[in-house]
């Protein structure tokens, strides 16, 4: 037959005396209570003392239903109340504190006509949140807020405020008005008043002043010499022989020119000049050319539309701002074919062009374009004078000035490809740094990778766009081999070899044969390849 373990127990409601170095014993009474030591379970310590360590008692007070307290009960006796358990919600569905109940929305007191108080203690107050609503009546019909949000102001809606006949509405403020929108009372919409208004300073209004019937100005209303008309005025047609604007002219509507010649082959506004197809600063006005559309002037609001491509022929591009948005599914880097703008007729018989700019070419690259023959490659090239020999020379007919010249590489430049990125990781100037990540086409630089991996490089030293510089690190939620890298039965393990490559290890369904040795951890859990398997001591 089976055996049994029992422990000492008692149908009693005392403590046992003494227990041995973790020997358990438990009282199993039914009439435990807060001031007994009845349904508990006691486990020795090292002095031989019973330490309460659980039992019915406990286990009762925690026997309701999670979430319930205006329903729930000790299982044992409700003389020891019991403990109320938050949901899965981290709700109860009632709570209660001296003669205050809390019960889904409602505050209510638990006593006979009992008023409910909020006090503060001190200096404490008591708050309403920014842009939360006082509401009054069962069915919410006013509220009270103030509107954080908005204009920082109290706002009073639903129901208006009435004073009921001998209660004075004074406004202690005595600033003085001088627009419509300062004073002690400031009063958005109108206002409609039964009985007489006394104003003891002077009035004023800024907007428009319309008198329904007869306006009746005491004396007679004289306009000696010219009228003047500070703001607006408002003209439904009206024709001139002869306009002189000395100020600034607006014009909100559209602006027609009906007759005459608006010509102008060279056009020149400030420091701006238009001729022909070109926008150019002109002379004195520096090498800088902005197009602003934000009204304030030189602000980075604003957005302008280029229809049709865009292309940008110098060497640095600088975009400042945080967000750029591209709906270009992929980002060329490095690209093989680009443009060159003739800056100079280029006449026949000569090889030698002069382009807009030279970085970027190499010797042996591909030319084409007009007058230029089929094969023709660039022989050599000058960065300071961005100037072009081709291996050749201008067919009849030149080359004329804007000419757009196509450059296709030839020769594999050993550079890398990728994006660098900038920040700084403190305080100073010197603690600036440049970041790689891309493209690697040498390989090489302390890691045994193959060329033309990928690499990421966070304190980078680029050079000649040759970047070099210890690897950063990468941080991601899963990694796959590609098919044929890894052992398809599953359940295999990545390893390093001896070059650093992660090398995927056989799966489970290869079986096991005999043990080399045993993958564990040491005492800080480090892992450790072993062939000893130590239970350890205590």
């Amino acid at each position: 037959m089976a055996s049994f373990i029992r422990i000492k127990r008692s149908t009693g409601t005392s403590a046992p005396s003494s227990l041995k170095f973790g020997e358990m014993g438990v009282t199993l009474s039914g009439g435990g209570t807060q001031g007994n030591s009845g349904d508990r379970l006691f486990v020795g310590d090292n002095g031989e003392n019973p330490q309460v360590v659980g039992g019915r008692y406990f286990t009762d007070l925690l026997s309701n239903t999670p979430g319930s307290v205006a329903s729930a009960a000790n299982a044992s006796t409700a003389a020891n109340g019991f403990v109320a358990i938050l949901d899965q919600t981290r709700k109860v569905d009632q709570w209660n504190v001296d003669n205050l109940r809390l019960d889904a929305n409602v505050l209510s007191s638990t006593n006979t006509d009992g008023d409910i108080f909020f006090t503060p203690n001190g200096s404490g107050e008591v708050v309403i949140g920014d842009d939360i609503f006082l509401t009054f009546g069962d069915s919410k019909d006013a509220k009270i807020e103030y509107d954080e949000d908005g204009d920082n102001r109290i706002n009073v809606t639903g129901a208006d405020w009435v004073y009921e006949n001998g209660v004075a509405i004074v406004m202690a403020d005595v600033t003085d008005s001088a627009t419509k929108d300062t004073g002690a009372l400031i009063v958005e919409g109108g206002v409609g008043i039964e009985k007489s208004v006394n104003i003891g300073g002077n009035l004023g209004v800024t907007g428009v002043s319309t008198f329904t019937g007869i306006g009746t100005f005491i004396g007679d209303l004289f306009v000696g010499g010219d009228l003047h008309i500070k703001d607006d005025l408002f003209v439904d047609e009206m024709t001139i022989r002869n306009l002189k604007v000395t100020g600034v002219s607006t014009f909100q509507g559209d602006m027609f020119q009906t007759g005459g010649t608006f010509n102008a082959l060279d056009a020149r506004i400030g420091g701006v000049g238009i001729s022909s197809n070109v926008i150019s600063t002109k002379g004195g006005h520096g090498n800088l050319l902005f197009i602003d559309p934000y009204p304030d002037g030189l602000s980075n609001e604003g957005t302008v539309i280029v229809k049709g491509d865009l292309q940008v022929d110098g060497t640095t591009t600088t975009v400042d701002s945080f967000t750029v948005n591209l709906n270009d599914p992929i980002i060329n880097l490095g690209v093989t074919t680009s443009t060159r703008t003739v800056m100079m007729t280029a006449v026949a018989g000569v090889s030698t062009i002069k382009v807009d700019t030279t970085a970027g070419i190499n010797t042996g690259d591909g030319i084409t374009g007009t007058n230029i023959g089929s094969g023709t490659t660039i022989a050599t090239y000058d960065l300071g004078e961005k100037l072009i020999t081709i291996n050749g020379s201008v067919a009849v007919g030149g080359i004329a000035t804007t000419t757009q010249l196509t450059v296709t590489s030839n020769v594999d430049t050993n550079t890398d490809r990728g994006v660098a990125f900038n920040y700084n990781t403190s305080a100073g100037s010197g603690n600036n740094k440049q970041g790689f990540f891309g493209y690697h086409d040498l390989g090489g630089d302390a890691s045994n990778a193959p060329e033309r991996s990928f690499t990421y490089i966070p304190d980078a030293t680029i050079v000649n766009n040759l970047v070099s510089g210890a690897k950063g690190f990468l941080d991601i939620k899963g990694i796959y081999f590609q098919n044929g890298d890894y052992d398809t039965t599953g359940n295999g393990i990545v390893y390093f070899d001896t070059t650093g490559k992660q090398v995927g290890a056989a799966g489970t369904a290869a079986g096991i044969t005999t043990s080399n040795f045993i993958l564990t951890t040491d005492a800080n859990n480090i892992p450790k390849w072993t062939t000893t398997i130590d239970g350890g001591s205590f």
